[in-house]
């Protein structure tokens, strides 16, 4: 993922107040300031009318969030949730002004990560109407080996300090329901392990075609006894 660069952020951190995060803890974005991720890994979510909320995606350091709320626009994130303890950087809006006035190339790390999140919220949506719960699940697993994988021998193979609640959250369905695709991916060579840390993306490309499908195979009838 692209995003601001250690040198900025530490440049930053001079501008604005930094907050420590526990785990399970929502940071609001829809206050008229920037979020910068400094440390720890953050489901961004949308407040959504008939269900507990949509998830937008995955932000890690050098992301820059609530960018819609501090330019006084509307915007699609409502916040943020710490999936482990972290800590993020607040800037108000006269702060980020300085900052970029200093150094414009944060204006362009700042567009990158709007338009980032702008075309995954048009995923999501997609997602969330035309895919079944196998597809969401893998196109959850496949964002997150995109985004934070190592490559290993055999694959690409996630650290994450995340939980299956985590990626049921991510993708929009139940953890038992989660747990039960996880396995079946498992038990079709996709995936080695059952846990998000340390587990294996085995077939990145098998992942992506179980993430591509726009629904549930068919059931067929039961033949007639």
């Amino acid at each position: 993922m692209t995003g601001l660069s250690d040198e900025e952020i530490e440049r930053l951190m001079r501008l604005g107040s930094p907050e420590r995060v526990a785990r399970r803890a929502l940071v609001p974005l829809d206050r008229p300031a920037l979020v910068v991720v400094v440390d720890g890994f953050f489901r961004i979510y949308r407040n959504a009318a008939f269900v507990r909320d949509v998830s937008l995606g995955m932000a890690a350091r050098g992301d820059v969030l609530g960018a819609a709320a501090a330019f006084e626009e509307r915007g699609a994130e409502t916040g943020a949730e710490a999936l482990c303890d972290g800590s993020i950087l607040i800037l108000s809006k006269a702060a980020w002004d300085q900052a970029t006035a200093a150094e414009p190339s944060l204006s362009v790390a700042l567009a990158a990560s709007v338009a980032r999140r702008l075309t995954r919220l048009e995923q999501r949506v997609e997602e969330q109407t035309r895919s079944g719960v196998e597809a969401r699940v893998a196109a959850a697993l496949a964002e997150l080996a995109g985004a934070f994988g190592a490559r290993v021998e055999d694959g690409i193979r996630l650290d994450l300090p995340l939980s299956q609640e985590d990626l049921a959250r991510l993708a929009g369905t139940t953890r038992e329901n989660c747990s039960a695709i996880v396995a079946g991916f498992a038990r079709a060579g996709l995936v080695r392990g059952g846990r998000l840390r340390g587990l294996v993306v085995l077939d990145p490309d098998g992942l992506r075609r179980a993430a591509d499908q726009t629904s549930l195979p068919e059931r067929r009838p039961a033949p007639p006894e």
